[in-house]
Order: C-alpha cells, then sequence, then structure tokens
C-alpha cells in the first residue's frame, strides 16, 4: 500500500499545474534536455519484467524476460532525424496474440522523442476504444526538465489527455553492458492523465530505455520493466 500511496501523491503533484490546460501545450521555458539518443543495428536490449497488482507491487510469479533489438535505423526521415525500428519480445505489454511485435521510435530535429501508436497501444491495453496511431511525443526534451506537455489523448473521443512531464533530477542505475556491469544515469519521464500513470527512465550513454513502470488501473494490472543487459553489435 505504501508504494501505491507514494504513486498516487506523485501524481497528484504533476496534475496541480494541468488542472488550469483546456488541451492548449505549454510552448516551454527550461533548458533543453542535451540527450542525444543514437541507436545501433543489432542492439539488443534485456529486460526483467513483472505484472503490478492493484496495490502497486510486484508479482513475483509472474517474472519474465523481455528482449528489445534494434531491426533498423534510418536517418533523415522527414521531420526526423532518425527513425528506429525495434523487435519487442515483451509479453506483458501486449495488445494483440502475437508473440514477436516491432515498435518505431523516432528523434526530432530539436532532440524530441515520438514513439508510433503509443496512445493507442496503452488505450486497447486498457480494454478502451483507441484513438488513432500517431507519432506520440513521448519526451519533449526540447523545452527542459519541469515543464508539461500535452501527448495527446488516450481515447477516441479526445476527452483523456495525457501530459508528459521530464524530471530535472537524474537516477543512477546499474546495467550489465557486453559483459561489464556499468553504473549510469537516466532521466525520468512521467506521462499521466486522469486514470493513467506511466514513467520510465532514459538515458543516451549508452543509448537505453532503463525502466518502464505502467501504474495499475481500478480494473487492470500494471507492469515494470528493468533493463538488467545491454549487448552492443561489434
Amino acid at each position: 500500500m505504501r508504494r501505491a500511496a507514494i504513486r498516487a501523491a506523485l501524481f497528484s503533484l504533476l496534475s496541480l499545474p494541468l488542472a488550469c490546460r483546456e488541451g492548449a501545450e505549454p510552448a516551454g521555458s527550461g533548458t533543453p534536455v542535451p540527450l542525444q539518443l543514437t541507436f545501433t543495428p543489432g542492439d539488443t536490449f534485456l529486460y526483467d519484467a513483472w505484472v503490478i497488482d492493484k496495490y502497486g507491487y510486484q508479482l513475483p510469479f509472474t517474472r519474465t524476460r523481455a528482449l528489445w533489438r534494434v531491426i533498423t535505423v534510418k536517418n533523415g526521415i522527414g521531420d526526423f532525424s532518425s527513425v528506429t525500428t525495434i523487435l519487442d519480445s515483451a509479453s506483458l505489454l501486449r495488445d494483440s496474440a502475437i508473440v514477436l511485435d516491432t515498435l518505431s521510435l523516432a528523434v526530432g530535429q530539436n532532440g524530441d522523442v515520438y514513439r508510433y501508436g503509443f496512445l493507442a497501444r496503452m488505450a486497447r491495453i486498457r480494454k478502451q476504444l483507441p484513438p488513432p496511431c500517431l507519432w506520440d511525443r513521448i519526451a519533449a526534451l526540447s523545452i527542459g526538465s519541469g515543464t508539461s506537455w500535452l501527448v495527446g489523448y488516450l481515447d477516441a473521443g479526445g476527452k483523456e489527455p495525457v501530459y508528459g512531464r521530464v524530471s530535472g533530477a537524474p537516477d543512477l542505475f546499474s546495467v550489465q553492458v557486453n559483459g561489464v556491469q556499468t553504473v549510469y544515469a537516466g532521466i525520468r519521464v512521467d506521462l499521466s492523465g486522469p486514470t493513467f500513470n506511466y514513467s520510465y527512465w532514459l538515458a543516451d550513454a549508452p543509448t537505453s530505455f532503463l525502466h518502464f513502470y505502467l501504474e495499475p488501473g481500478s480494473d487492470t494490472t500494471g507492469a515494470e520493466f528493468n533493463l538488467s543487459e545491454i549487448r552492443s553489435r561489434p
């Protein structure tokens, strides 16, 4: 209960400055977060994953391994400096019965990070009618930390906005990188709505998504992914 209460309090704090907004996206006044994401085809990321119960605790018997493998990286695509396609074996946050899936990440010319169809996938996982698949801006690094932006909507009717915020203080993680246990920092990004809370940590040295946490809903379970190993292509 303590863990769930802490996360609920955090969401309340994040929601306070958003109450006066009616879908308008703030211009941002902070210093850009200087992350430069660079993926390489063949790089592999291994995660430990668990289902999270309604109280916010890991269910040990649900522990599994998940793999991300970078398939392609294309540079200079439209408004993006790069578009990366990743093979995803994670089964806990799967909205279909297929064994393997792919996800697409893009980096804008200003360094912002986008994921195609992210909110639509989250809606399907939560058994909601999904919005159209779009390039959802999941990290507005260009507006700096501490400033919120509109990510999009979690429903087809546009009534459940999701806002993002980048934390200013980095957290340290221990990950095995090519066989060497390595400690490096990642920044936290929170994506939050009236009934939705999703957090992840991002780094660029090496480029990686270090941790994911989807808070359970009133009638849906959550999930947690922790990066344990990176295998870089020689």
